[in-house]
């Protein structure tokens, strides 16, 4: 007998969030034709033509999203199933070579950098004069504080006394 459904997709496993594309044919089924989707977290259905093709996401799962092709041909219910494997998209950045993982750490970096300045140019023209004024004052007052003890070498005063008792303990 021939087969008068399938479903297939362009691969078996995919990544979280990423896109998946699924294609389907059924050769008897006038109009009662619908994808179902179940990622063990979450299922809905979509009304499909009698065949074609779409992309749906991959939804987070326990690792596994079935994609079912359901349709009613002479009365009776038909299904074809598709398995795709999901992998937590979190392992597989943490999987990847350390140099793609120090440059999206220095592009994020960057990116946080950009947003800081632009807050803090944004604050500062909010600042009313007085306001700046007391904190170019502050921050006078601080760097005047780091710079003087800079150059200054520390105390340290020791008595006769506090030798002997090192010694002593010793």
């Amino acid at each position: 007998m021939k087969k008068q459904m399938t479903l297939s997709t362009d691969r078996k496993s995919a990544l979280e969030g990423e896109y998946i594309e699924i294609r389907w044919a059924c050769d008897a089924c006038p109009d009662s034709l619908y994808l179902a989707i179940d990622s063990e977290r979450t299922q809905y259905n979509i009304a499909v033509s009698d065949s074609g093709t779409t992309r749906i996401p991959v939804l987070k799962s326990n690792g596994k999203m079935t994609v079912k092709l359901i349709g009613i041909i002479s009365g009776k219910k038909v299904t074809e199933s598709v398995d795709i494997r999901v992998k937590d998209a979190k392992r597989a950045k943490s999987n990847a070579p350390l140099s793609s993982r120090m440059k999206i750490f220095g592009e994020k970096m960057k990116a946080k950098w950009y947003v800081f300045r632009a807050n803090m140019k944004y604050w500062w023209l909010s600042q009313k004069k007085w306001q700046k004024a007391l904190w170019i004052a502050l921050l006078a007052l601080w760097l005047g504080l780091i710079f003087s003890s800079i150059g200054r070498k520390p105390e340290v005063k020791v008595s006769s006394d506090q030798v002997q008792t090192a010694y002593l303990m010793r």
